[in-house]
């Protein structure tokens, strides 16, 4: 490990290692630095993904796309627990992050960055309102280590932001508080994703069951800040594990926070630049970030090899991040979150209802623009708050 770098990025998960990867590529020195004593552990993830977000990254016959993408049928529970299959069928992958996150980092290595496992990030290095580099732990040894540009791609909890003067605390109702079960057992189909919905199932968000290409399946709820104080986020889970499947064997535990926010407002400044979580850009509806994480890392690989290439990384230069972010997936994940509003508000007896309705038409009509459309029906206030997702 040298004590000079172009770019320090800290955090070895998606976003973080597609920085790494481009920014060498790109000719850039790149130190990655993660925390943890492998790349990918601890796992915090539901690990779905659409096949059109790891087409941007890898080509069609990599590994990665041909071991995991699959076609998936959708069935939504309603809170009654009758079901309705979409006319909507998935091409979409649920990896095993462990293994997909590490090649990511073996990736970067490749590249040419200096991979680090085990690096504890204690502050930043900073002169005159500049981020220039980062302190660090290292098998009990402490070292300032400069840059001209930090990526911080430490997730929700990003003490990198926090210390750059970013504002980036979440509101207490933007944060889900998620636990999932990867099981092994009978019950669920091979070939179809389940969502759950209703308030004793899953208040404000959605439990899901998502079956793996090994024959198991990841089942796991999300519930908002608010919702978990009356009952916790484990607790849902077990209660429907006790009504579902309740011989199913659990081999594995994850759990964590899901920031379901929009974009914060600032994800760059003087040397700094945050991507993924630690910058909020998870989709507020469904809570997935590994594809919007990459998105992020990649656009400010861009900006930070221009910036560096004119010796230029004032927060006026790199905020050309900002802008290219919004462009390419921040108005949209703007929609999100206030389609996310609306469905926050949206009664059983409502999602009960929709399903009836549906469940007696063809099934050419089970879409999903049919179930927003039913929303809008039963909610006609709601229409009012159209226009904000077509501005």
């Amino acid at each position: 490990m040298k004590d000079k770098y172009d770019v320090i990025v800290v955090g070895g998960g998606p976003g973080g290692c597609v920085a790494a990867k481009e920014c060498a590529e790109k000719g850039l020195s790149v130190l990655l630095l993660e925390r943890h004593r492998e790349i990918g552990v601890p796992v915090r993830c539901g690990e779905a993904v659409g096949k059109a977000g790891l087409l941007e990254f890898f080509n069609p016959d990599h590994p990665i796309v041909t071991k995991y993408v699959r076609k998936f049928k959708i069935r939504f529970i309603a809170p009654n627990g009758k079901t309705l299959d979409l006319n909507h069928e998935s091409e979409a992958a649920v990896l095993d992050r462990k293994i997909f996150d590490a090649g990511l980092g073996i990736m970067a290595a490749s590249a040419g960055a200096t991979v680090m496992t085990g690096a504890n990030v204690t502050g930043l290095l900073t002169d005159s309102g500049y981020v220039e580099g980062a302190e660090v732990e290292l098998r009990g040894k402490r070292y300032k280590i400069k840059s001209k540009i930090v990526i911080g791609a430490d997730g929700i909890e990003s003490r990198v932001g926090r210390w750059a003067g970013i504002k980036t605390a979440p509101s207490f109702s933007d944060m889900e508080s998620c636990v999932q079960y990867n099981i092994s057992g009978k019950g669920y189909a091979k070939d179809r994703m389940d969502f759950y919905f209703g308030k004793d199932t899953a208040p404000t968000g959605y439990l899901w069951v998502f079956p793996k290409d090994d024959g198991t399946a990841n089942i796991g709820v999300g519930v908002n800040g608010p919702a978990s104080k009356e009952k916790k986020a484990g607790k849902y889970l077990n209660d429907f594990m006790s009504r579902y499947y309740p011989a199913a064997s659990v081999i594995g535990t994850t759990c964590g926070g899901v920031v379901c926010s929009e974009t914060l407002e600032n994800i760059s400044g003087n040397g700094i630049m945050l991507v993924g979580d630690a910058a909020h850009q998870t989709n507020a509806v469904t809570g997935g970030g590994i594809i919007n994480a990459m998105k992020a890392g990649r656009i400010a690989a861009e900006v930070a090899v221009s910036a560096i290439n004119i010796d230029n990384v004032s927060a006026e230069r790199l905020s050309e991040y900002d802008r290219k972010w919004n462009k390419k997936q921040g108005k949209a994940n703007h929609k999100f979150y206030l389609i996310k509003r609306i469905i926050e508000n949206i009664e059983d007896e409502t999602l009960n209802s929709i399903t009836d309705k549906l469940n007696g038409q063809s099934f050419q009509k089970r879409t999903l623009i049919n179930i927003f459309k039913s929303v809008l029906i039963k909610h006609p206030k709601l229409i009012l708050e159209l226009p904000k997702l077509f501005s």
